[in-house]
Formats: structure tokens, C-alpha cells, sequence
């Protein structure tokens, strides 16, 4: 199944002609994101669910929550930096935890209706994308510094911190939709006139790390 799916994608790859490569492009990057954000939810309530079967459901969230809270620290500068480099102003960034709430960036989105929309869509991604980068930087030059026993676990537990935070709440969703439409016809405009194929170096990319 895994051959014909590979298949498949070969061919869409392989799709010359520009206008259907760049809109094939450009619906490529949203989804990808949003369904790597979705699949970390899913794997932190699944991970919940299991540590509350063993210890009960306090415990877990307690777990869950407090125990990867250097993710909540990651996630949360990760939505102030995208918001600041893309121009919004940040008002405030919290990361003591209130209630069910391990922290929270407030920003305001400024310019015009093109800038404020890339401002909330990628403020609102950005945990999912500095994650990736996140862990690629780890498993690259850190993973390969372990050598005693307590390195892997240390290196364990920062790469489970980043992963379980990584993903992106109904707000987060909400906020990334609203500027979505924009920042597609920005990213067909570059796939178009740069001829970039970015399936093509993603699939790339995964045969060389399967090899």
C-alpha cells in the first residue's frame, strides 16, 4: 500500500506544467501543517488516556501539563516570535499557568489586510513550524553529542517536550484560517514564477531518511 501510495505521489510530482504544480504546491504546505498539528493533539490525548488508566485523570493532566512545561515555554515564544517578525505588535506573553491554561501570547495584528493576515496565520502555525525546526536542530547536532545513558534521557525528554507542544488549539486554528486565503495566493505566486517543487524535495527527503 505504502508503494502505491508513493506511486501516486511520484506522479503528482511529476505534474510539468506550472499552473497545476504551484496550486498543487501551495495546497501541499497548509495541509501538511495543519494535519501535523492535529496529529500531536491526538497523540497527546491518547497519551493522556493511557497515563489515566494507569494513575487516574488528576494525575495525568498533571503529568501531561506540567511535566513537558518546557514545551509550553517553546510553543508560546514560538507564537510571539512569528508575531513580532512579521510585524504585529506583542502586548504580552504568559507562561505561568492559569486553570487549564499553561500560558497564552496576546499580540495585535498592524497594516493593511494583506500583512495583518500573514500576521495571524503565521503567529498562529508557528508552534507546528518551529517545532519541526526545533527537533530537526536536536536529532541533527544534539543526538549526536549522547553518549552516556542520562544524555538520552535528557535528549528524550527535551525532544517530548517540543513534539507534545507542538500542536495547535481551536483558536490557533481559527486565527490561521482567517488569514489562510491570503498567505495560498502568496505561496502559488512563489511556487509559480520560482518554479519550486516542493513534493517533489519532500519526497526526496523521505527516501534518502528511509535508505
Amino acid at each position: 500500500m505504502i508503494q502505491a501510495v508513493m506511486h501516486q505521489l511520484d506522479l503528482l510530482a511529476g505534474i510539468s506544467a506550472p499552473l497545476p504544480r504551484a496550486l498543487l504546491n501551495t495546497i501541499l504546505i497548509p495541509v501538511l501543517i495543519f494535519l501535523l498539528g492535529l496529529a500531536i493533539t491526538g497523540v497527546n490525548h491518547l497519551i493522556t488516556r493511557i497515563i489515566a488508566l494507569l494513575l487516574g485523570g488528576r494525575a495525568a493532566g498533571q503529568i501531561r501539563n506540567y511535566f513537558t512545561y518546557p514545551g509550553t515555554v517553546h510553543h508560546e515564544l514560538a507564537h510571539a516570535l512569528f508575531a513580532a517578525l512579521t510585524g504585529a505588535r506583542v502586548l504580552r506573553i504568559t507562561l505561568r499557568p492559569q486553570g487549564d491554561t499553561l500560558g497564552s501570547v496576546e499580540f495585535i495584528p498592524r497594516g493593511n489586510t494583506l500583512t495583518k493576515s500573514i500576521q495571524m496565520t503565521l503567529a498562529s502555525i508557528a508552534p507546528v513550524v518551529c517545532g519541526i525546526g526545533t527537533l530537526a536542530l536536536l536529532w541533527m547536532f544534539v543526538f549526536p553529542l549522547c553518549a552516556l545513558w542520562w544524555h538520552y534521557v535528557l535528549f528524550g525528554y527535551g525532544f517530548l517536550c517540543v513534539l507534545l507542544h507542538m500542536n495547535m488549539s481551536s483558536q490557533d486554528i481559527k486565527n490561521a484560517l482567517r488569514g489562510t486565503p491570503v498567505c495560498m495566493l502568496l505561496l502559488f505566486l512563489v511556487f509559480l514564477f520560482l518554479k519550486v517543487n516542493l513534493l517533489q524535495e519532500l519526497l526526496l527527503l523521505f527516501r534518502g531518511l528511509s535508505a
